[in-house]
């Protein structure tokens, strides 16, 4: 693995601006900002479309979820498609894995989400920052970002937090919100997601500075 490439990793709450936050800090360091281009190269892997592999992000599947693919099967001499059966939840999580350590280790970036704390904890040049915020502030962005009620947004906060950590256990045997994972912790609700990313750039700057030189470099392929 090239020592100069850079991997900076946030781990949020919804609704506490981890792409808000992640998209600036990527546009000051020069480097790419990874969140949807991941989704969109995993489901290319997988042969999926891109909403099914985002409506199976950081979540694990119920049991009637797992029961309809066990029985979805393309024929290839009616469709002409390539047969499939959809993956499980742990060979979807390997498939990311796998793109995101590939990616890691050929160019600088920020990752969104996705397990990137734990996935890249041994990349030598490795970042990991978290974010948190209040429930009033999480409850106030979710009723601007998506037009519903503070019990609808209250209801979207306490099914996400629940599956995520779920997800993060299953797959990091770890609990993601133990800051002792982090090089960084920030809640948002008192900083603010401007400071925050002053804050942030401040943290990778002083690791630049540690390991100097390190390659921010513009270029970028998944």
């Amino acid at each position: 693995m090239n020592k100069q490439i850079m991997a900076v990793t946030i781990s949020h709450q919804l609704g506490s601006g981890g792409a808000y936050i992640g998209e600036r800090l990527a546009a000051r360091l020069g480097i790419p900002f990874l969140d949807r281009e991941i989704l969109q190269n995993v489901a290319r892997q997988l042969y999926l479309m891109e909403e099914e592999v985002e409506n199976r992000e950081e979540r694990l599947s119920t049991y009637w979820e797992n029961f309809t693919r066990s029985m979805m099967w393309v024929d290839p001499v009616l469709s002409g498609e390539i047969p499939h059966i959809a993956p499980s939840d742990r060979e979807l999580f390997k498939v990311e894995c796998d793109t995101i350590r590939e990616i890691a280790k050929k160019n600088s970036a920020v990752f969104l989400g996705r397990c990137g704390w734990d996935i890249l904890k041994n990349h030598p040049n490795h970042i990991s920052i978290l974010l948190t915020a209040n429930n009033t502030e999480r409850v106030q962005r979710l009723c601007a970002l998506y037009r519903i009620t503070d019990q609808e947004a209250l209801k979207l906060i306490k099914t996400n937090d629940r599956e995520r950590d779920t997800y993060n256990k299953t797959f990091t045997k770890k609990n993601w919100l133990d800051a002792r994972y982090y090089d960084l912790c920030m809640n948002t609700s008192v900083i603010g997601w401007d400071s925050a990313v002053d804050l942030a750039e401040r943290c990778v700057m002083t690791k630049i500075q540690r390991v100097a030189p390190i390659n921010l470099s513009r270029e970028f392929r998944i």
